[in-house]
């Protein structure tokens, strides 16, 4: 599925294609990863704590752990971050509804894991400013 934006935490790594299978997520990323170069992104659905969908903003924010040079990567990602901090999430912006719709479809643990809001979300709206 297409991505118009891919967040890891706070660092932005650009659109692109996302590969959601039930037990995975993957992309390659479409910026460099300072000092590592392009590289290609995991997360396990098992991982997944939670996600919440910005109805008004099409993006997705999933709370769970995503495979990263983590060395790399630490200033701007922490899965171990308070609930609610932005270096916490995976956000990705889809196009529309109904591209979403497809995704939930695809993955169940997703469908399970996933409550709406209707662009009450602070940092949801930071992100979107961006």
């Amino acid at each position: 599925q297409w991505c118009k934006e891919i967040k890891v935490g706070t660092w932005q790594s650009g659109e692109g294609t996302v590969m959601f299978e039930p037990d995975i997520f993957s992309w390659t990323t479409q910026r460099e990863v300072p000092d590592v170069g392009f590289v290609t992104l995991k997360m396990r659905t098992s991982s997944i704590h939670s996600a919440i969908f910005d109805k008004q903003s099409c993006v997705l924010m999933i709370h769970g752990m995503v495979e990263v040079p983590m060395d790399k990567l630490d200033r701007w990602y922490d899965p171990f971050s308070s609930p609610g901090s932005p270096k916490g999430y995976l956000c990705l912006k889809f196009q529309n509804y109904a591209e979403f719709t497809e995704v939930v479809k695809a993955v169940p643990r997703l469908k399970a894991r996933v409550t709406f809001q209707n662009g009450t979300l602070p940092v949801v709206k930071q992100w979107c400013k961006e």
